[in-house]
């Protein structure tokens, strides 16, 4: 895009204007020849230069949307982008779209200034219809959701790794895909309450009833969780749609939840006994046939409490051997989101946890962006080698360990809070003295590993 300063000129009288010819396949667009002299004149209302540019910014994006949208033109655009297209033409012009329909509500000010801005771009079809609400109503289908949805959250998914984008995407397509079984291909815009409670009846059937999948034995564990992550996620992709067509497809999807009861919700993960963890877990050549990088996750998650993830997502730049406090630390990035802002913090490294970290002071790349691959490989040796009590003890039991540890220590809620992550309105990160009461803290309550080195 052009920068903003070369048209902006000051006039004779001082007052600086936004001055700019305009291109030769918009003026072909409106009907008048390419070689046409026409230029876009407007006072920026200023003597003052920086306040000129300042203002020229918004005419200049508006400007350049209005004419990028007349040049692409509608000839050959579905409904759909017909109906983006009317929707930046409005909004470049300073209106919101409102289909006609809605046009009686607004004020007299605004249906002039309306029809002053159609009659000034007759030439345009996408103008007009854009000012005065008659592009094609949008009218895009179940099976379209998903790529609405990518299309117009682009910021939302930027910061995703690639796994975590895949993983936001399948949970999502799920759920598409699911709609689809009850309501076909049916019309984002036909689909009704009743359309809605039908599918929410078809949920509790099916969590009832238990669903076979395609090979006709294994079947899907369903809970009320399923379902109601598919309705979020099928609410919060229409969200985003409809924020972007001003449409309202989402409103059906309201106060649609199940409710959880002890049969239907998700399965609590338990937490390890802390002897067990000691005396069975982190004994002598209790995980020898299990790989190394994996081992030492498990090694700094028992001290830790971290998440597998923030574990395997490791960075030379966050294991601070070196710090009077020697840590790691969950960190903010831009190519991968950490589960909350509450996430981001700094946890001591003590025990068998520090000299875990000695060993791997670059991270665990192995697993990096591949906890799932972690989790699996861990679950499948602890299972095999009776680590395991019961099936619903899991390799991130070992962080609800920790936080029963904590607790039954007697950590103040506020310590809780900044060794597990979450909420409890705290700064990012501690100061050096509270770094030091934290290692003090867990040097207190670590696991009597024999066969481990002393740490000093």
């Amino acid at each position: 895009m052009d920068g903003v300063s070369k048209y902006v000129d000051r006039q004779p009288n001082g007052i600086y204007r936004y001055y700019r010819r305009v291109p030769a396949e918009v003026l072909v667009k409106q009907g008048l020849p390419k070689d046409a002299s026409r230029f876009l004149k407007k006072s920026l209302k200023t003597k003052i230069h920086k306040e000129a540019l300042e203002r020229a910014e918004g005419i200049h994006r508006a400007t350049n949307t209005l004419w990028r949208t007349i040049a692409a033109g509608n000839d050959n655009a579905t409904a759909i982008e017909q109906y983006e297209n009317a929707v930046k033409a409005a909004q470049s012009l300073g209106f919101t779209y409102r289909p006609v329909a809605d046009l009686p509500a607004v004020n007299d000010d605004e249906a002039l200034a309306r029809l002053n801005a159609a009659r000034a771009n007759r030439q345009s079809r996408t103008v007009v219809q854009g000012v005065t609400g008659t592009a094609p109503s949008p009218d895009p289908r179940i099976s379209d959701i998903w790529d609405l949805y990518e299309k117009y959250n682009k910021a939302g998914l930027t910061g995703l790794s690639p796994r975590q984008l895949a993983k936001h995407k399948v949970s999502r397509i799920r759920a598409i895909n699911y709609l689809k079984d009850e309501l076909k291909d049916a019309k984002l815009s036909e689909i009704t309450r009743n359309d809605v409670l039908r599918f929410r009846d078809w949920w509790i059937e099916k969590i009832a009833a238990g669903a076979k999948l395609s090979d006709g034995r294994t079947k899907e564990s369903l809970k009320a969780y399923s379902a109601n992550r598919s309705f979020s996620d099928i609410k919060g992709m229409l969200t985003v749609i409809d924020d972007a067509l001003h449409t309202n497809f989402r409103l059906a999807w309201d106060k649609v939840r199940l409710k959880e009861t002890n049969a239907t919700k998700l399965d609590k993960r338990l937490p390890f006994p802390a002897l067990w963890v000691q005396d069975r877990i982190l004994a002598a050549g209790a995980l020898d046939n299990l790989n190394e990088d994996a081992r030492h996750i498990i090694y700094i998650m028992a001290e830790t409490g971290m998440r597998l993830g923030e574990v395997c997502n490791l960075r030379r730049q966050d294991i601070r051997l070196d710090d009077d406090v020697p840590h790691v630390e969950v960190a903010e990035r831009t190519d991968r989101r950490q589960k909350t802002d509450y996430s981001i913090r700094r946890v001591p490294l003590v025990g068998i946890a520090l000299w875990a970290a000695k060993q791997h002071p670059n991270g665990f790349p192995r697993y990096a962006d591949k906890a799932d691959s972690a989790s699996a490989i861990i679950n499948k040796i602890l299972a095999k080698n009776g680590l395991r009590p019961t099936e619903k003890h899991t390799v991130y039991s070992l962080r609800h360990t920790f936080q029963d540890r904590i607790e039954n220590a007697d950590a103040s809620d506020r310590m809780q809070a900044d060794l597990m992550g979450h909420e409890f309105g705290r700064p990012t990160y501690g100061d050096g003295a509270e770094m030091k009461r934290r290692q003090e803290f867990l040097e207190g309550i670590k696991f009597n590993v024999p066969w481990a080195p002393p740490q000093n």
